[in-house]
């Protein structure tokens, strides 16, 4: 026979009268009660902020009859309750963030924004759409004023005015908003490429904002933006920024706005468009080539360490770090001997004109052959540098080897472009097929027409240089 008679600590202690007669006593664990007709049942109480997530208010679980089931089934049943109420709490902190996230989302509006949002939600996308454009019927009309009566004192009072005069104001593009559209439309399935254009556009934003004022960026016509305006933020960028990159920065903003132009048929260009920016432009001494001495010493550095093949690409080809790190097997013919370089899972190329495809030295063949074994075409060929970010860390690397000989910083890893660019014209190479090599857009338009060299007088240059 058993009887209960009380509690303690959220438990409840239970006599137990064995076959002998004798009293057992034994505590029951948290949450377990033991109901009328004997049965051993788990009790727990939601929390009230939990309750409209869980649909209850308390959780019951039968135990058993005896103390030998409270014992098998408590722990599960124990562990299925707590799973249970964790779940419901991460789902109520995700609830206020998501509530917190729309609140900020919200207030961010503009006050039109704000009136087709609140319309959209209570009536749909279409009410939205036909406010939006000004085909409010009669009653629409009283449909919104009865909306602005339920919200009144939730909304502000020039939102409320709005619902009640069934009118919203033109739509505005500001400059911000053009940003925005910007980086929709840019964007790819590439998230360092993404995050590398959203800090940049981000970045140009702030210091626009701390140049003019939030209101020109953020509230005022991007079209009443004026060579004035333009002046001003290049004068600005320029009390703290290189002239290279003060151009970079404007070119950006320009794009911009240019491309917001095309894409919406506007007449509108934009006020950065030629802008004068004095010392911009790149020199012949921003970037100085390496000499063949100081190839070799480098050489002696990086030879038989793991960026050496990589090292030997970029001198015997002239290919650009990222092109070099984001090659996959396929990419490399040991059949013709040949490198194509081309957009792949791994990266972009930086201009249509980059894409091509190059010949190898005798060297490269040799040294490419164990990062080709046991790998399909789709694999990275240098597996610890195919990665988005593997072009930042292969850079690093060769210039930290490249610091251990070479302290002049306009010499670089990048550098050995350029002393391919005067190799090949020391061997007599004309400026297209130097183009052809390096991945250079020509310049004239007939150096567009046609599929471009062949490999054979491609080699023979390069032979030239290689020798």
């Amino acid at each position: 026979m058993v009887s209960k008679i009380g509690k303690h600590d959220g438990t409840r202690k239970s006599k137990v009268v064995s076959s002998t007669g004798d009293t057992i006593m034994f505590r029951l664990p948290h949450y377990t009660e033991l109901k009328a007709d004997g049965i051993y049942r788990y009790r727990r109480r939601v929390a009230p902020k939990l309750q409209e997530i869980v649909g209850k208010a308390r959780l019951y679980r039968n135990l058993g009859k005896t103390k030998a089931d409270v014992l098998n089934n408590y722990s599960r049943v124990h562990s299925e309750i707590e799973a249970l109420l964790s779940q419901a709490q991460d789902t109520l902190i995700q609830q206020k963030e998501t509530s917190a996230k729309a609140k900020e989302d919200y207030a961010k509006k503009s006050e039109r924004d704000k009136v087709l949002h609140l319309v959209q939600e209570h009536y749909g996308k279409e009410a939205s759409e036909m406010l939006a454009v000004g085909q409010v019927d009669r009653n629409f009309e009283g449909a919104l004023m009865g909306l602005a009566d339920e919200l009144a004192g939730d909304i502000d009072e020039t939102t409320e005015r709005m619902l009640w005069s069934g009118r919203v104001p033109d739509e505005v593009i500001t400059l911000s908003s053009v940003f925005d559209a910007y980086y929709d439309y840019k964007k790819t399935d590439r998230p360092k490429d993404n995050k590398r254009l959203h800090n940049r556009l981000m970045a140009n934003k702030r210091n626009l904002i701390t140049s003019w004022g939030s209101v020109k960026v953020e509230k005022m016509p991007v079209e009443q933006l004026t060579r004035k305006d333009a002046n001003a933020f290049r004068d600005f960028l320029l009390l703290s920024t290189k002239p290279s990159s003060v151009s970079r920065n404007i070119s950006l903003v320009s794009a911009t706005i240019n491309w917001y132009s095309k894409e919406n048929g506007l007449d509108l260009v934009s006020p950065f468009n030629g802008i004068i920016i004095k010392d911009a432009g790149h020199t012949k001494n921003d970037r100085l080539p390496l000499t063949v001495d100081e190839i070799r010493q480098v050489s002696d550095v990086i030879r038989d360490k793991k960026a050496w093949p990589m090292w030997v690409m970029m001198r015997d080809t002239g290919m650009r770090t990222a092109e070099v790190s984001g090659l996959l097997v396929g990419d490399v013919s040991l059949q013709d001997r040949t490198v194509a370089i081309q957009p792949n899972r791994i990266r972009d190329l930086k201009t249509a004109g980059s894409q091509r495809t190059i010949p190898l030295s005798d060297e490269l063949i040799e040294l490419l052959q164990p990062h080709r074994q046991n790998k399909d075409d789709a694999d990275a060929l240098f597996s610890a540098y195919g990665t988005p970010t593997g072009a930042d860390a292969l850079s690093a690397s060769l210039r930290n080897y490249l610091r251990t000989v070479i302290k002049e910083k306009r010499k670089v890893p990048y550098s050995l472009r350029h002393s391919m660019k005067d190799a090949l014209r020391n061997v007599g190479a004309d400026g297209d097929v130097i183009d052809a090599i390096l991945g250079h857009t020509g310049k004239t338009v007939g150096s567009r027409y046609g599929s471009g060299y062949n490999i054979a007088v491609l080699r023979e240059v390069l032979n030239k240089v290689w020798q």
